[in-house]
């Protein structure tokens, strides 16, 4: 396994991007560890990415508009970088953290970058020129066009403190589908990293009730066929897993339903981008939309197989 993650993190000095921030440091802290310091390559890396423009600016950069100095902007910009950095702390362990201010709006700025990233870490609302119009409208659009995982970091509510030794689990939905295979793939890496449990959820509910008649006559064979669904996901999704403790979960609820339910007691909530069967209109916009926008912990949206690491081989012990 490589420790050598690269994450880029979306800043604009709200407290929302700052979470993001500080997830992100522990994120690569965590990589790093789980290789013992053995892992090939550089360490992790973490981007502090701030990315502005004339219109809807940063408080701080506002500021500094008024003078008309192109160079005081870059300034102004680097410096409310500087403040969120100095607010989360420099990185602890063997984590190289860049910086980057960049002349672009934040969504155009982040998925360009995330070209050479392995995930993207954004707040779940900041400032910006896309704040106004719709809550999380930049976290949204990252989650939309990035071409690598995206994980959208909730805010610690007044007076909480980041879990150290979070022993929640991480919590994944998978259909069959290819995408939600590779949803569990990264899952199961984000589980091991942590030394948590990994929840595998697939959820066969979610019928049009005027079927409901049909639907009670055929339940013992829909559940017998959401158990093999769940078999094979888990057969093929983590047949290159790491070491970890494996939960499987049978939902007769829709799959927003039952991932929003879940999502209740764990510290991550992976979802493909899109899927079918039990995630059927899992087209992005629906039930990760909706993950996104509602679940009570961190949410990650996959969008492909890609792993910045291999795993050792399997030892699997369903729960």
């Amino acid at each position: 396994m490589s420790g050598s993650v690269r994450i880029l993190v979306g800043v604009d000095g709200s407290a929302g991007s700052e979470a993001a921030l500080r997830w992100a440091l522990r994120e690569a802290a965590r990589w790093s560890a789980a290789t013992d310091g053995t892992g090939r390559g550089a360490a992790p890396m973490v981007t502090a990415l701030l990315a502005w423009t004339a219109d809807g600016l940063p408080h701080g950069v506002l500021r500094a508009a008024t003078q008309a100095n192109p160079d005081g902007l870059v300034r102004a910009a680097t410096e409310m970088l500087e403040r969120s950095i100095g607010r989360v702390g420099e990185p602890s362990g063997p984590v190289t953290l860049q910086r980057a201010v960049v002349r672009e709006d934040p969504v155009t700025a982040l998925t360009a970058a995330a070209a050479n990233a392995d995930m993207v870490v954004v707040g779940e609302r900041g400032h910006g020129p896309l704040h106004r119009l719709t809550p999380g409208s930049i976290s949204q659009g990252i989650v939309h066009h990035a071409p690598v995982p995206v994980v959208v970091v909730r805010p610690a509510t007044d007076g909480e403190t980041p879990e150290t030794d979070d022993r929640r689990p991480v919590v994944v939905g998978v259909d069959g589908s290819d995408l939600s295979l590779a949803a569990l793939r990264w899952a199961a890496h984000a589980a091991a990293v942590r030394g948590v449990p990994l929840r595998v959820v697939h959820a066969w509910g979610g019928y049009d009730p005027m079927y409901s008649e049909v639907l009670v006559g055929a339940q013992g064979l829909l559940v017998r066929q959401a158990e093999d669904v769940l078999d094979q996901a888990v057969k093929l999704g983590l047949d290159a897993a790491p070491r970890l403790i494996v939960e499987s979960v049978v939902s007769p609820d829709s799959a927003m339903r039952a991932l929003l339910r879940e999502g209740r007691e764990a510290q991550l909530l992976v979802v493909g981008s899109r899927g079918h069967g039990g995630f059927t209109r899992l087209l992005l916009g629906s039930v990760s939309h909706q993950c996104v926008l509602h679940a009570d912990c961190d949410v990650a949206v996959v969008r492909s197989g890609e792993l910045p690491v291999r795993a050792e081989e399997p030892a699997v012990t369903l729960a």
